[in-house]
């Protein structure tokens, strides 16, 4: 989970240990020194100065983060500083391993990054590809390899076998009174044209399953928005490849290191939109305090789609957003003296 286990207590050294390790030559990319700005104010109610803070050892923050999961969160706050960068160099690379070998950390976020800071990018596509969420959900299917095998990589997040029963399911969610689940997820397709799962060409149910997401958290489809709804997915949920999925869509979104299988090839910067920092750091913060495991096994949301929306976000706490030019962090400070 992205930051769930952190402390407000820890703040100051977990802000001095992602600068020491990321920024030793200089900030590469002036959106991570913005980004991790925000989110110490949203998170941590902590004003991060970069400029002031001081150099912090390895040995020092093994001492004070007791746990792995504690551990695992700091490397995550610094491989997400890395795929800000295009290209990523290589020194930054060799300082988060570093800091990864001294806490005993290792996941596939840092692997793909240091592909990227060598120039493999087919090979770092590869691993993201095969490491996502959607990676996770297709390997439960019995005949995901008949389809990855018959269909290629378009199978891994595409419907490429009709399915006109669960198309049906969707388009009957029509039928579901106005303000439910069902009605608004129904929406959030017809609004955007979106074809239903089931549909050749629409999103498998693997993919399809993230959707339910962007209506209960909020967001939009946007660059922004789906970042947005990563960076919450991936702070309320441990489900594996839900924290890889927020390193990838700042790589489609913000760096373009890589192209999406959904999407293709994002414009880099396509996050180069007001208060885009505070809206990526105020989703962490809510996704932190949300009870909603979006892929806990007795979750099935088509049990849910007549219950109103509203009524179902106060059950699993998902808090009002918390972002405007007047919300008082540095970042908007800055912005209203320019």
């Amino acid at each position: 989970m992205l930051l769930r286990q952190s402390k407000s207590e820890h703040a100051p050294l977990l802000a001095a240990a992602v600068v020491s390790a990321c920024a030793k030559d200089g900030w590469t990319d002036d959106f991570q020194l913005r980004l991790l700005r925000a989110v110490f104010r949203y998170v941590f109610h902590y004003d991060l100065d970069a400029e002031t803070l001081p150099n912090v050892s390895i040995t020092a923050v093994r001492e004070v983060l007791s746990t792995q999961d504690q551990r695992a969160e700091l490397i995550d706050l610094m491989v997400a500083m890395e795929v800000i960068c295009n290209p990523i160099p290589v020194s930054l690379t060799d300082s988060v391993d570093a800091w990864a070998r001294g806490l005993e950390i290792d996941h596939v976020g840092m692997r793909i990054a240091r592909e990227l800071a060598l120039g493999s990018t087919a090979m770092a596509s590869a691993d993201f590809i095969r490491s996502t969420y959607t990676a996770t959900a297709n390997a439960q299917n019995p005949d995901f390899d008949r389809l990855l095998t018959a269909f290629g990589d378009r199978a891994i997040n595409f419907t490429v076998e009709e399915d006109l029963a669960l198309t049906k399911r969707y388009a009957d969610l029509r039928e579901c009174p106005p303000g439910s689940l069902g009605r608004e997820l129904y929406d959030f397709y017809i609004t955007r044209g979106f074809s239903f799962p089931g549909t050749i060409g629409a999103a498998n149910t693997a993919l399809a399953h993230h959707d339910w997401g962007h209506v209960i958290y909020d967001y939009g489809t946007t660059g922004i928005g789906e970042v947005e709804a990563a960076a919450f997915r991936a702070a309320s949920s441990d489900y594996p490849g839900v924290g890889l999925q927020f390193f990838g869509d700042l790589m489609f979104c913000e760096s373009a290191e890589l192209a999406s299988l959904v999407t293709g090839l994002h414009p880099r910067g396509e996050m180069n939109v007001e208060n885009a920092e505070c809206r990526v750091a105020d989703a962490i913060r809510r996704g932190r305090v949300c009870t909603l495991d979006p892929y806990a096994e007795d979750l099935d949301f088509f049990d849910l789609v007549h219950e109103p929306l509203e009524e179902l976000r106060a059950r699993w706490n998902v808090v009002p957003k918390s972002i405007g030019i007047d919300c008082g962090c540095i970042p908007c400070q800055d912005k209203r003296r320019l």
